[in-house]
């Protein structure tokens, strides 16, 4: 419970931080709300919010936080057994960290 207040004070934190500057806070909003769901086990909107996250970095060119979207999204995949889709996700995350220069 204790990591769980932790976590939802970070959510309630970065909601205020978006309404100031969307372009650098939005990608990181969705994925802490990606990973609060998938605790919950709120498939969907974990879902939705992995999603989320992923576009958002890319769009703002985050690329090392796509690439932090990407593995977390390819990751809580493989705890829901999907091993396929997490493959794509791992792949494409490490094409974002080789893109940021990390080899």
């Amino acid at each position: 419970a204790k990591w769980t207040n932790l976590g939802q004070d970070a959510i309630t934190s970065l909601r205020k931080w978006v309404k100031s500057s969307e372009w650098n806070f939005s990608n990181k909003l969705y994925l802490l709300e990606a990973e609060f769901y998938f605790l919950r086990e709120d498939d969907e909107r974990a879902m939705v919010c992995y999603h989320a996250s992923i576009k958002a970095a890319r769009e703002h060119r985050f690329v090392h936080e796509e690439g932090l979207a990407e593995e977390k999204t390819a990751t809580y995949l493989l705890h829901k057994s999907r091993h396929d889709e997490a493959m794509g996700h791992f792949v494409n995350a490490k094409k974002c960290y080789e893109v940021w220069g990390a080899y």
